[in-house]
């Protein structure tokens, strides 16, 4: 069974994983692990109370193939966290894929992971953060690939988890992946 790490952390944008983590459990049969950075249990923007299973500083980087963090309005109270940047700069030298969309791509500026590298998230995400952007491109497109680092805009969640799906290497084929799309879309 495959694992995915999904790092939770107050005010975190549940809707816009929630196509994802669909797709990830029933399609990938993955099983998914919520790690915040304190430990405690965290407020989503819908309202929902996430309790995760691990704090950040359990969490070993090779028992995952996938980490996802969602955008959301209390980016700020963990972008500055050095044992978050630390966990993500050893994913990425591990070649574990890291899955951000929206505000969370500040997470990967902050780290370091976009220097020289395109991405992408919401144009005020960009403008407000940016100073963590430094040294990398931002597109504007609704998503960016790029090796094993994802990065969409907040609206972006249908190709968002599209994109996680083909990192994951979990569609059967081009029609499941289609399929997968039309249903985020609400075009099924």
């Amino acid at each position: 069974m495959r694992n995915i790490l999904f790092i939770a952390y107050p005010m975190y944008a549940d809707f816009e994983i929630a196509h994802t983590l669909f797709f990830l459990r029933k399609v990938g049969k993955v099983k998914v692990t919520t790690a915040t950075v304190d430990g405690k249990h965290v407020e989503s923007v819908g309202g929902l109370i996430t309790t995760p299973q691990i704090t950040l500083a359990e969490a070993k980087v090779e028992d995952y193939d996938l980490v996802l963090i969602s955008g959301g309005d209390g980016i700020e109270t963990i972008i500055n966290d050095s044992l978050l940047s630390g966990f993500l700069q050893n994913a990425h030298l591990k070649g574990t894929p890291i899955a951000t969309i929206c505000a969370a791509a500040t997470l990967l500026g902050k780290a370091g992971l976009l220097k020289g590298k395109k991405f992408t998230c919401t144009e005020n995400t960009f403008t407000h953060f940016s100073e963590v952007f430094e040294g990398a491109t931002y597109t504007g497109n609704n998503i960016e690939v790029l090796d094993n680092i994802i990065t969409a805009k907040g609206k972006a969640f249908a190709e968002f988890t599209i994109a996680v799906g083909d990192q994951m290497k979990m569609w059967k084929n081009d029609a499941q992946s289609s399929d997968a799309l039309r249903f985020c879309k609400g075009e099924v």
